[in-house]
């Protein structure tokens, strides 16, 4: 039985710094997300698809309403101060 759940990974645009920092950030969420789903899955083998599936969209709106949603909404003054926080020394414009 697969219990893996997967979940699109955000695509980064080269064109925006802000969306690609948007994409990072979402994409590390996600991993961290399947990272407690598997091991979950291991603690818990008798777990469902589904159930996993429920942990994982809580996780993802969590994950959304928290951070992602934020970062979109906040002013770009802050956009240094933001990579600083969640991207990496390389990728900061």
């Amino acid at each position: 039985m697969d219990n893996q759940c997967t979940a699109p990974n955000a695509e980064p645009d080269s064109d925006a710094p802000r969306l690609d920092l948007i994409a990072q950030v979402h994409n590390h969420s996600r991993s961290v997300i399947e990272a407690e789903l598997q091991r979950l899955c291991r603690r818990v083998p008798t777990l469902g698809r589904a159930d996993l599936e429920v942990v994982g969209a809580a996780l993802e709106h969590l994950s959304e309403s928290l951070i992602i949603h934020r970062l979109r909404h906040a002013p770009q003054k802050t956009a240094p101060l933001l990579w600083r926080l969640f991207g990496s020394a390389a990728e900061c414009p």
